[in-house]
């Protein structure tokens, strides 16, 4: 699951420990509560599920030697909190976050080292607002319209939908935007979803039948025990593809499913990738729960680019860099969008 159905769960979770004991585990045995043996449930939970121990090159038996002291001598939420942040750190994965149910303590995420910032590059409603002829809005997390001189534009902020629902508003976005000279699809706000609806909407734009990504999860106890390899292919998709120029734009929170959509992009000779690199996280994501009650999430899976190489803690970068100044959005102006406009 992506980003968007880990906050769900994560909701979901939460309501669910409000009402039963913080010392059970969502399913298996009731572990004793301290900072010692959070600190070994975590650690257990990450050696037989995390998937990227190989591609980062991680000692996590080293992690274990090295923390196991300090989580002997914590006494507080506090000290347990640096304890596990700390082993964490290590594996610096945008989509490993800590979930506490003490408000004096702040939600973590690895591949930040810390909170996640707020986003200062992009805001949609400078475009809407300073650069938009029309827009239709589909729903909170896709749109389309025109710019200035003959030019679509679609919004998406997330795939966290049913493929059903996006196939039916991207029906109404080609047909809309069908005539136009290019389309800038947007994805610099995009927080994640499903990978089957990357893999339609990059369809739209397609030409020809291309292998895109690979993805493989792990399945057992040894850090290299994995399922068979996905293989993951593009496909011309719909009543008809848009084969006209199509420019990407991303930032670095451009994560998770917006990145494997920006690998079945880039297999389209139509598009220029246009923008900041992106956030360097595409596996899927599981939430499991301490003793404690806090939830945690951890990557499955390891993604790969048609290319075989793994970009977990990388990102894609663009073909042409451009990175907007918050003053500069804040005040209206969008010069990563005025560069795609006048490409």
């Amino acid at each position: 699951m992506k980003n968007q159905f880990i906050l769900f769960f994560v909701c979901l979770l939460f309501a669910i420990i409000t009402f039963t004991s913080c010392e059970k585990m969502m399913v298996g045995e009731v572990i004793e509560n301290t900072p010692e043996k959070n600190f070994q449930n975590m650690w257990d939970k990450f050696d037989s599920h995390y998937g990227l121990f190989l591609v980062k090159d991680i000692n996590w038996d080293s992690v274990y030697a090295s923390h196991l002291p300090l989580a002997n001598s914590a006494k507080t939420d506090e000290d347990l909190f640096k304890v596990l942040t700390s082993a964490l750190s290590i594996l610096k994965d945008k989509h490993i976050n800590i979930y506490t149910t003490n408000s004096n303590l702040a939600d973590y995420n690895s591949g930040h080292n810390g909170h996640i910032p707020a986003q200062e590059d992009f805001l949609f409603k400078t475009v809407r607002d300073n650069y938009l002829i029309e827009y239709h809005e589909e729903s909170e997390d896709f749109g389309y319209g025109k710019l200035a001189d003959n030019i679509g534009y679609i919004h998406a902020s997330s795939y966290n939908d049913d493929i059903s629902v996006f196939k039916k508003a991207m029906d109404k976005a080609m047909n809309a935007l069908e005539s136009t000279n290019k389309i800038i699809f947007d994805i610099r706000d995009h927080s994640g979803g499903s990978d089957q609806v990357s893999k339609y909407i990059a369809g739209r734009f397609a030409k020809s039948r291309k292998l895109f990504m690979t993805s493989k999860k792990r399945n057992g106890p040894a850090h290299n025990d994995f399922e068979n390899v996905v293989e993951w292919y593009m496909e011309p998709e719909g009543d008809f593809q848009y084969t006209k120029p199509v420019i990407l734009l991303t930032t670095s929170r451009s994560i998770s499913a917006a990145e494997t959509f920006t690998f079945a992009m880039r297999q389209n000779d139509n598009v220029i990738h246009i923008g900041d690199t992106t956030a360097g996280a595409f596996s899927d994501v599981v939430p499991f729960q301490l003793p404690n009650g806090w939830l945690i999430t951890i990557s499955v899976g390891d993604y790969r680019g048609a290319d075989g190489k793994s970009y977990e803690g990388i990102g894609i970068a663009p073909h042409i860099y451009s990175k907007n100044l918050k003053a500069d959005v804040l005040s209206g102006v969008d010069k990563t969008l005025i560069m795609a406009i006048n490409l």
